[in-house]
């Protein structure tokens, strides 16, 4: 990774932070046409679509960042996220089986739990929702 695409996404994840979301896609657009496998600019220009309303072309820029993830733990990072943009669209079926193939990385089990409670919530499977809920609590201690 160049370090001018370094720069880009660090201007680009404080710029999200700071809630200048235009500014926010910009950077992380320039960071990414620098380097397409950097997957945390990816995740970032992701969460500032979907804040921005566009969660489409967020799961877009996800689904296509899989595939050229450059790890395990950045697949299910993209797939993780995609799991939370996909609950913001209203697509709950497509969040869960995104949570699911993140769930199949280790680490990745508290956010997994706490975003298929999410999903459960979001479709009424309120028993469902409390299970995950409590797999999460419990293993945040």
């Amino acid at each position: 990774m160049s370090s001018v695409a370094r720069r880009y996404l660090e201007r680009g994840t404080a710029a999200l932070k700071g809630g200048d979301l235009e500014s926010a896609q910009e950077s992380l657009r320039a960071a990414l046409e620098l380097a397409p496998n950097m997957g945390n600019a990816r995740v970032a220009y992701a969460v500032a679509l979907a804040r921005a309303g566009d969660c489409p072309r967020a799961a877009q820029m996800l689904r296509a960042g899989i595939g050229r993830a450059s790890s395990p733990v950045s697949a299910a990072a993209m797939y993780a996220t995609l799991g939370d943009v996909l609950v913001m669209g209203g697509d709950f079926l497509g969040a869960e089986d995104a949570f699911h193939h993140a769930l199949r990385t280790p680490n990745f089990e508290v956010r997994v739990a706490s975003g298929l409670a999410r999903v459960y919530g979001k479709l009424g499977r309120f028993a469902d929702m409390a299970a995950q809920l409590k797999i999460a609590a419990q293993l945040a201690r």
